[in-house]
């Protein structure tokens, strides 16, 4: 059976930084260094009103493609993954698909799915390699939640930041690439993450526009996304622990056999406690979320890029992605660099209004 290896990985987040400071003066000071505090995030990677989701994408893609020198007719596998496409309809899969200049002969689509993106969006590909149906593979991971929160919305708009990432796959080489994934999903919390008045149960209207403040004082509609932050917290640091462990137990192979293991990048306490209930070691610790914020269903493949930019990700190395959220739902992938490593992609990781109006 064929697998799917990761060639090459390339993310690209907005120009614009929504900083701490911006915040206290929206919020107060006390309350947004308290939130800080814990979060590890200091700032945030937000796009600019006429900047979407799939802007960000394309030029992740764009970018990756062209310093790759890789012939766009041997693409023969898109799949986007996002909660904050374009359109309704069609799915921005195909938008993308035309400003890439991709050819007829490849296929695509879109994937709805938030945190556990990467896993999810890997697997589908994976599965398109072992059918036989593609060789040469692009995913898609993008989000832009910043355009989905309130602005007065304290817990939310701390947090999120929007990004993409471009993940090449090719054929894996004997041991190498993507060795297993275990899913899950708890759907009793799907309403601990959601945005009510956002499809066809709830069409918006202006009841659904009128602003509430909660006893925070956090302010939303219920077109905004909204959070049970206990809730989540709760979910992350009680269940995931076991679902690695499980996954582990799985795919025969120990902690101790892992060289780095990247979590979903939502929360800095979060993600220690995690890392400290597995028992993970610093050295095979990754953060990346100070300077560009939770960035959803970005978030692991944006830290798995930045880890290979850093060095982090060395050939040969057994890697374990784990990603969770919104559903809830989580999944944990397994992957082998190849003996030849990842080499970094040299473009430029952000993305400036004036740039993506020049390049449509």
């Amino acid at each position: 059976m064929m697998r799917a290896a990761i060639s090459a990985i390339h993310h690209v987040l907005p120009s614009r930084r929504l900083t701490t400071a911006e915040l206290e003066g929206r919020f107060g000071a006390k309350q947004v260094q308290s939130i800080a505090s814990l979060s590890g995030i200091r700032e945030r990677r937000v796009v600019e009103p006429g900047m979407t989701a799939a802007d960000l994408a394309f030029a992740a893609a764009d970018r990756l493609l062209t310093e790759r020198g890789l012939a766009r007719e041997e693409i023969d596998l898109l799949i986007l993954t996002t909660q904050t496409g374009d359109f309704q309809i069609p799915g921005t899969a195909f938008v993308l698909h035309e400003r890439l200049g991709l050819p007829q002969t490849c296929a695509a689509y879109d994937l709805v799915q938030g945190c556990a993106a990467f896993p999810y969006s890997l697997a589908v590909a994976q599965g398109m390699f072992a059918t036989g149906l593609a060789r040469r593979a692009l995913v898609l991971n993008t989000d832009a939640l910043s355009t989905m929160i309130h602005p007065r919305d304290r817990t939310l708009v701390t947090l999120h930041g929007d990004g993409a990432v471009a993940t090449l796959l090719d054929p894996a080489i004997a041991d190498e690439g993507l060795l297993a994934f275990q899913f899950g999903t708890d759907s009793s919390g799907w309403r601990y993450l959601c945005t009510p008045a956002s499809g066809a149960r709830h069409p918006r209207d202006e009841k659904t526009r009128q602003e509430t403040t909660d006893e925070t004082g956090s302010v939303r509609t219920a077109e905004h996304l909204q959070m049970n932050g206990q809730a989540v917290f709760h979910f992350a640091i009680h269940k995931i622990p076991a679902v690695v462990l499980e996954a582990l137990r799985k795919f025969g192979v120990s902690l101790a056999e892992v060289d780095l293991v990247i979590l979903h990048q939502a929360n800095r306490f979060m993600m220690q406690q995690i890392y400290k209930k597995l028992g993970v070691p610093e050295g095979k610790q990754f953060f990346y979320l100070e300077d560009v914020g939770n960035l959803s269903g970005a978030a692991t493949p944006a830290a798995l890029s930045e880890a290979v930019r850093q060095g982090r990700v060395r050939a040969g190395a057994l890697v374990l992605l784990v990603s969770f959220g919104v559903g809830l739902s989580w999944g944990v992938v397994l992957m082998r660099i190849g003996k030849g490593g990842l080499a970094p992609v040299a473009a430029s990781t952000e993305l400036t209004l004036a740039e993506m109006t020049s390049n449509p």
